[in-house]
């Protein structure tokens, strides 16, 4: 069976919207990211206590607002009334940094505030940015919150962006779930799965192939390095195609990096500087470049 995800590189992907740039999550960063050019927004997801799915990277509010708590026991009012952008500075290599004189907190200013400093939701994303291809990165599952997976998938289903929508997780049981419930939705590998590609890939390319050719994930979306063993290699990236599975890799910033790893054949570069990746893309490799439609 084709997958489209091979087709469609290079997906340049704009990590939490691009969260080095503007503040993460927020339907300001958002925009700002399809401004420069990306292909692609990649987003965590959590669940308000009243069953809201909102963009989020952190399980509490406490890292970027101004707020505290746990998003799983906020209501979707008490969230979008904060600011996500308190800590927010620009200019650092960081989503959130602290410590720093209050005047570096540009988005405290109340003529600075509104999209910038929102949370986006789920469906503020699908409604906004139709032409855009979307990862979104479950973050939590039973047992510890009510499951949100088959919400995700409703959303999805109700914005017509099954072709568009690559649904991702750490957790293997999330992922497990939205394929038994939902199995035309993209998935991308599971961390087990990864890991199981990757061992298998040891002994031999045949056996990775033979492994990963059938499975139902359609992409592996891998860091370059997880603690000391190399996962984005060229024997990875070619037995990955060969089974006919894109590789995503996760979050490179660095200009020579990206552009190493593009030369290796990745097909898409998930990062928190969405502007130098586009430039990065267009000074060598834009006619590979997945535009959207």
């Amino acid at each position: 069976m084709e997958n489209s995800w091979l087709e469609r590189r290079i997906i340049s992907y704009a990590h939490r919207g691009g969260a080095f740039e503007a503040p993460s999550s927020t339907l300001g960063a958002l925009g700002h990211s399809r401004e420069v050019g990306v292909s692609a927004l990649e987003l965590d997801v959590h669940s308000t206590s009243d069953g809201v799915l909102v963009c989020c990277h952190d399980s509490v509010v406490d890292t970027t607002t101004n707020g505290r708590g746990r998003v799983s026991r906020l209501s979707w009012d008490d969230i979008r009334q904060l600011n996500a952008g308190y800590w927010f500075v620009p200019g650092t290599d960081s989503a959130s940094i602290q410590a720093r004189p209050a005047e570096a907190y540009i988005f405290r200013s109340p003529e600075l505030q509104g999209e910038m400093t929102r949370f986006a939701t789920v469906e503020d994303v699908l409604k906004r940015f139709p032409e855009m291809i979307l990862n979104f990165d479950i973050k939590s599952t039973a047992p510890l919150v009510e499951p949100y997976e088959d919400t995700l998938a409703k959303l999805i289903y109700k914005y017509e962006a099954q072709d568009r929508v690559i649904v991702s997780s750490f957790l293997d049981p999330a992922i497990w779930r939205i394929r038994q419930q939902h199995p035309s939705l993209f998935t991308s590998a599971a961390p087990g799965e990864v890991s199981e590609f990757y061992f298998a890939l040891i002994n031999s390319s045949e056996a990775a192939i033979k492994l990963a050719k059938n499975a139902p994930y359609v992409a592996f979306q891998i860091p370059r390095f997880f603690g000391e063993i190399e996962l984005a290699t060229p024997q990875f990236i070619e037995a990955a195609h060969s089974s006919g599975k894109a590789v995503h890799l996760w979050t490179v910033n660095d200009p020579t990096e990206m552009r190493m790893l593009l030369e290796m054949g990745v097909d898409a570069i998930i990062s928190d500087r969405p502007s130098d990746l586009v430039d990065v893309i267009n000074e060598g490799f834009d006619h590979y470049f997945y535009t959207p439609n």
